[in-house]
Parts: structure tokens; sequence; C-alpha cells
């Protein structure tokens, strides 16, 4: 539960401890599939902002994997993000679903960066 502790900053912060790039994004990655595991907790709970600010840790983290994926420049890496960012973004639909359309406003968003991101992946993954 590091992600639901920590504010955005300290996240990116944490994460870019890790020195080597293949590690980073691999971290990146379980801290963003947890932050959205938390976010769901959080919007079942009725926390709206708490959700918001979880999913900003998930799209965070994925944009420092994203970076870290264009340093290592190995292409199975490529392909493990762009598996896990997949399942991140049907998992992120089935949370759009099940909130109340008054709820949904910063999920929506979060909805399109992960679109966003996963074609930054596919992209690198082409160029592999």
């Amino acid at each position: 539960m590091l992600s639901a502790v920590l504010p955005a900053q300290s996240l990116v912060a944490t994460i870019n401890q890790e020195h080597d790039p293949a590690k980073r994004s691999e971290l990146a990655l379980a801290l963003a599939d947890e932050s959205f595991d938390n976010a769901r907790g959080y919007y079942d709970k009725g926390a709206i902002d708490k959700g918001d600010t979880a999913l900003e840790n998930m799209t965070n983290a994925l944009d420092v994997c994203v970076k870290s994926l264009e340093i290592s420049n190995k292409a199975r890496l490529y392909k493990r993000a762009e598996l896990k960012v997949a399942y991140l973004q049907r998992r992120m639909s089935g949370l759009v679903a099940d909130l109340g359309v008054s709820e949904r406003g910063w999920a929506e968003q979060t909805k399109r960066k992960l679109e966003e991101i996963h074609d930054k992946i596919l992209d690198g993954v082409m160029r592999k």
C-alpha cells in the first residue's frame, strides 16, 4: 500500500530511486497496478477524491515507466509493459462503467490518458 500513502511527487521520487531503467519500469508498473487497486477501493467506499488521487498516482507511475522504457531500449520490456497497460485499460473500463455518471469525471479522463500511454508503449514496441 505504498502508493496509497505517498503523494504523487513522492511516488515518482520513490520509483526514480531505482537506477536500473529496466527495474524502474517494472517497479512503476507494479505501483501503477497497486494504485489502481487503491482507487477501486476508494471509489467503492465513496471516497471519490481519494480515488481520483490514486488514479493520478497510477498515471504518474506509468509516465515514469514510459520514460524508463525509452532509456532502457529493450523490446521485451516494452511488450511486458504493453500487456500490463492493456490489462489496466480493461480494468479501467470496468471501473468507469461501475461509477455513477456524476462520479466519472476524473476516471474518464484517466481512461483517455491510459489510451495515450498505451499508444506510446505500442509505438515503442513497433520501433524495436
